[in-house]
């Protein structure tokens, strides 16, 4: 008899078990163990026990069984968890939404990239009965309560693991989510993901205002992944950024862009010559008529003596 034959008839069992202990470890082991007979209990699970955490549990355990058998029941019941009266159910329903890749799912959780999916409780774990919504919370409450997007959050990563464009209007709106610089780096982490050249123009004003050093750095990953030219003039501005991680992406992301960063990453390279990552750009990425072609156009702009005498030096070196 095989290990899975031994099990079954066990966690099968314990998942429609009067204990709630009994019942949320089956949950765990089903959706670890991949086990589809589980499945159809799951999903009973999921929309109808009054258990909050045993419905958090199986809306998880379901993104980890999606792929094998029931694809259309545990979609359906997935995208309908998002509308479940629990805040974690409906966070797992995104996490688990995300993990399916499925398409479909994408324009229920742009519904939930909504600023009043987040709470604000004065105290606790959102459990108590004293959360509000955005729109019903005090300024006091805002600024001293504690913060709960975790619902908008899954969701903007849900799109960004689903991969499709039609989500980017969602993501670019959560941009300008002000609440929460969580909310804002998790939308620039997802846009890096899907790599539409339609969100360059918000990661560039995002960049230009960002007050929060770690979303500016999220903006550039996205960037990076991009690649798009565009972005070339506010990235170099952001190599001076006063945080080191923002100048350390900076840095990648021009040299990512590659050749039509090249006469920025040239002058970069002047100004720190001991960055060994320009260095390898150069070195390795340009040719000498690219370098003479950057040098030339850098003279012909440069107005400082100084500056023009030593790029002439370096264009005599390829003469």
């Amino acid at each position: 008899m095989s290990a899975k034959s031994e099990i079954l008839p066990e966690i099968l069992t314990n998942l429609q078990s009067d204990d709630i202990s009994l019942k949320k470890q089956a949950i765990f082991k089903a959706g670890e163990k991949k086990l589809v007979e589980s499945i159809p209990i799951m999903i009973s699970l999921l929309q109808e026990d009054l258990d909050s955490v045993v419905r958090n549990s199986a809306a998880r355990a379901l993104g980890k069984l999606y792929g094998t058998d029931y694809k259309e029941e545990i979609l359906e019941s997935l995208i309908q968890a998002l509308q479940d009266g629990d805040y974690y159910v409906k966070a797992n329903a995104c996490w688990s939404l995300g993990k399916t890749k499925e398409i479909r799912a994408i324009p229920h959780l742009m519904e939930m990239v909504d600023p009043n999916q987040r709470f604000y409780a004065a105290a606790g774990d959102a459990q108590t009965q004293d959360i509000v919504t955005e729109s019903e919370a005090s300024t006091k409450l805002k600024e001293e309560g504690v913060k709960f997007s975790d619902v908008i959050v899954g969701a903007i990563k849900a799109i960004g693991n689903i991969k499709d464009p039609q989500g980017i209007p969602a993501l670019i709106k959560a941009l300008d989510d002000e609440a929460d610089g969580n909310v804002r780096c998790a939308a620039c982490l997802a846009l890096g993901k899907i790599k539409d050249n339609s969100a360059v123009p918000a990661l560039i004003d995002l960049l230009t205002r960002e007050k929060y050093w770690y979303v500016r750095r999220d903006a550039i990953k996205a960037l990076m992944k991009i690649k798009d030219p565009r972005a070339i003039d506010e990235l170099v501005k952001k190599t001076n950024d006063t945080y080191d991680e923002v100048k350390e992406f900076a840095f990648k992301a021009l040299i990512a862009i590659g050749k039509p960063a090249g006469a920025q990453i040239f002058k970069l390279f002047l100004s720190h010559p001991d960055n060994s990552a320009l260095k390898r750009f150069i070195t390795e990425t340009l040719s000498k008529e690219d370098l003479k072609s950057i040098l030339t156009e850098m003279l012909a702009k440069e107005s400082d003596p100084a500056l023009k005498e030593k790029y002439q030096l370096f264009i005599d070196q390829f003469n």
